[in-house]
C-alpha cells in the first residue's frame, strides 16, 4: 500500500483476485499508456456498480464528466486521514 497527499492507493485492477472498489470522493489514477502521455486524475462522484465496483461517474479536473469502467492502467486512491 502506499500513500501521498492524503490518499491511500488501493485496488489495483491488475492484481489477480483484488476486485476494483472505490467510494464517492476517492480519486481515479489512470496511467498513460503510450510514452509520453500524461496521467489523468479524476475524482469519483458517483458508483454505479454493487459494492463500490465500476463503473463509475468520474469529474476531471478541468470540469468534464464521463462514465468509465477503469482497465489494468488504473488505481484508485482512496482518502485517507490526514
Amino acid at each position: 500500500m502506499l500513500t501521498a497527499q492524503g490518499f491511500t492507493h488501493t485496488g489495483f485492477a491488475t492484481e489477480k483476485g483484488t476486485a476494483m472498489q472505490a467510494s464517492v470522493g476517492d480519486r481515479l489514477l489512470m496511467h498513460g499508456r503510450v510514452v509520453g502521455q500524461q496521467d489523468h486524475v479524476a475524482e469519483i462522484i458517483e458508483v454505479l456498480g454493487p459494492n463500490g465496483t465500476p463503473p463509475y461517474r468520474i469529474r476531471a479536473e478541468d470540469g468534464h464528466e464521463a462514465i468509465v469502467s477503469p482497465g489494468p492502467d488504473s488505481v484508485i486512491q482512496h482518502k485517507g486521514s490526514v
